[in-house]
């Protein structure tokens, strides 16, 4: 007997999981996947520097991955850090009139400066796993 097919936010939040692999940072591995009302995807982004800078992991260039766990406020508004997020990336690399309806899957929960994007962006809903590896969503239009 087959096992049952995964509930979308499953299926995509996996994906989301996928796309993290790629990331360049040495304290988070994030992933994101922007996914139209038909449930197609439209793009994926990771965090890490911008294209031709130094990363992070990479080449040790982040002033935030210089720093400890404990010297890194729980929250921070990332300044110190060269990395684009997930999010940013999957947004920035989508074209625009296919942002309004669509749900963004994370990883993990959206910094602040991460959520004025998605709110700006149209999007209408935002799911991401909590640190107990359980999904969460929110609905923003």
């Amino acid at each position: 007997m087959s096992s049952p097919r995964p509930a979308w936010d499953e299926y995509f939040i996996a994906g989301a999981q996928w796309a993290s692999t790629r990331a360049d940072c040495t304290r988070a591995q994030v992933g994101a996947l922007l996914v139209d009302a038909n449930n197609e995807l439209i793009k994926s982004g990771y965090n890490g520097a911008p294209a031709g800078v130094p990363g992070c992991a990479t080449a040790g260039a982040c002033p935030r991955g210089r720093l400890t766990a404990a010297e890194c406020t729980p929250d921070s508004d990332y300044s110190n850090c060269i990395s684009d997020h997930a999010e940013r990336n999957a947004i920035r690399r989508c074209p625009p009139r296919e942002l309004p309806g669509a749900t963004l899957y994370s990883t993990r929960r959206p910094c602040p400066a991460c959520w004025t994007l998605i709110e700006a962006a149209g999007i209408h809903r935002a799911v991401w796993l909590n640190t107990h590896g359980e999904i969460e969503s929110l609905v923003l239009r």
